[in-house]
């Protein structure tokens, strides 16, 4: 068994301490602090470390305790009235990891609530303009103070993310309508795009209470625009590839020269300019688009703008040396592990060997990072830039042990030619 297969097993060890008594549900963090069934911190997120553990080295028991953690989500979600547009912790987070389940474990079940889920989704949309979005309550307004309700389009919590997970939708056959629910939220954004002499921009959300214009993936126009590109490769209408490709330039518009590559501001209004380098407002979100229109469209010039981000990553002195737009946070969101995913994407498309010593590179600091108490592995970080005082060693998938799992098992499994993972749906489909 290799170091990177190890490591993941040792912090599924940790994920399992974590472990609620007679439940398959597990705390968020070991400082006993509350639990969730989410994607992004809780047990859907598990779910698919569990799947990949599965898939990778053929435990029953991985798949035992995903199954078991599946009955739990789904007598939550039977109890929920609501939930929000979120990629992560509503509706879409909660059909990708059912449907995720269902194909690997054959429970009909799982596929039925999955496809449930997306039409919960679209029951809460709402007909606006020339398609459909969501209205819901200002999102962060616990760290903004600004609260109201308003229409979300971005990729993390908002209309693109909830398209991406319409499409993946519409590929496994959860819904008869999905493709026709995503055409309608890729309407809708095309109608709120902003006109910029530098291409199209989306923001958060409109009407903007506070000023935050990030260009990048996750609240910005690069994660919009990836969901139209891929939304082109769904329907073929030139209209979301035009527009895609407008909103790729906007973002490179706001770019900088970082050594021998570039890299995109994390916001427009901040006057001395932060980089991120992780997945949310980094190379390893934003590089994505540039490969996705470099493999829609053959033009070369795509290829480059991604190279170029991770050139600009590595002029930072990425991943050994800690930036202020990559800090103490080894996750799938901000730190190393996103970085280490999008090398290996990077290695798949070009076939430059480069890219994964990039992904081994992220793998060592990762380790290097770690602390070990017996056979529990756990990464103790900060979730967020701006408060790197408060510190946890969390379980779930995008901030914490399970998404960290993940990255290893994939580099594990991929050095060994055999990659193992479950792409998000707002990640290229490059492996099962």
């Amino acid at each position: 068994m290799g170091a990177y297969m190890q490591a993941a097993l040792e912090a599924v060890n940790f994920i399992g301490a974590q472990r609620l008594e007679g439940r398959t549900k597990w705390r968020r963090a070991d400082d006993a602090g509350g639990s969730d069934y989410g994607l992004y911190h809780g047990s859907s997120g598990i779910i698919l470390l569990l799947l990949e553990l599965h898939a990778a080295t053929g435990s029953a028991q991985a798949l035992e305790q995903a199954i078991a953690a599946g009955e739990e989500v789904a007598a939550h979600l039977a109890r929920i009235d609501s939930l929000s547009v979120s990629a992560s912790n509503g509706w879409p987070g909660y059909a990708f990891a059912m449907s995720e389940l269902a194909r690997v474990s054959g429970r009909e079940d799982f596929r039925a609530l999955a496809g449930n889920c997306l039409q919960r989704l679209r029951d809460q949309a709402k007909p606006l303009g020339a398609g459909i979005g969501w209205i819901e309550p200002a999102p962060f307004s616990e760290i903004t103070g600004f609260t109201g309700e308003r229409e979300i389009y971005d990729q993390s919590v908002g209309a693109a993310g909830a398209g991406l997970v319409m499409l993946y939708g519409d590929r496994n056959d959860l819904h008869p309508d999905a493709l026709d629910w995503a055409v309608a939220v890729g309407e809708r954004l095309l109608e709120v795009a902003e006109s910029d002499p530098d291409g199209l921009r989306w923001r958060l959300m409109s009407d903007m209470p506070f000023a935050f214009t990030a260009p990048n993936f996750a609240h910005g126009g690069a994660g919009v625009a990836y969901f139209l590109a891929e939304l082109y490769k769904s329907t073929g209408d030139e209209r979301f590839l035009a527009a895609a490709k407008e909103g790729a330039r906007y973002v490179l518009s706001r770019s900088s020269s970082v050594g021998d590559g570039r890299l995109v501001c994390h916001t427009e209004e901040a006057r001395n300019p932060i980089f991120y380098l992780g997945a949310c407002h980094g190379p390893a979100g934003t590089g994505r688009l540039f490969l996705e229109l470099y493999k829609i469209t053959g033009e070369a010039q795509w290829l480059e703008e991604a190279k170029a981000l991770t050139k600009g990553l590595l002029s930072l002195g990425a991943p050994e040396t800690r930036s202020k737009g990559f800090w103490n946070n080894h996750g799938q969101c901000c730190g190393d592990a996103g970085v280490g995913e999008y090398a290996l994407l990077m290695a798949r498309r070009t076939g430059d060997e480069a890219y994964l010593d990039l992904a081994r590179r992220c793998a060592a600091v990762i380790l290097e990072n770690s602390t070990m108490d017996g056979d529990r592995r756990r990464w103790i970080q900060a979730e967020h830039r701006d408060r790197p005082e408060f510190l946890q060693a969390q379980t779930g998938y995008m901030q914490g042990a399970a998404g960290i799992a993940s990255f290893l098992i994939h580099l594990d499994t991929a050095l060994a030619g055999q990659p193992v993972k479950i792409a998000l749906p707002d990640w290229p489909q490059e492996v099962g």
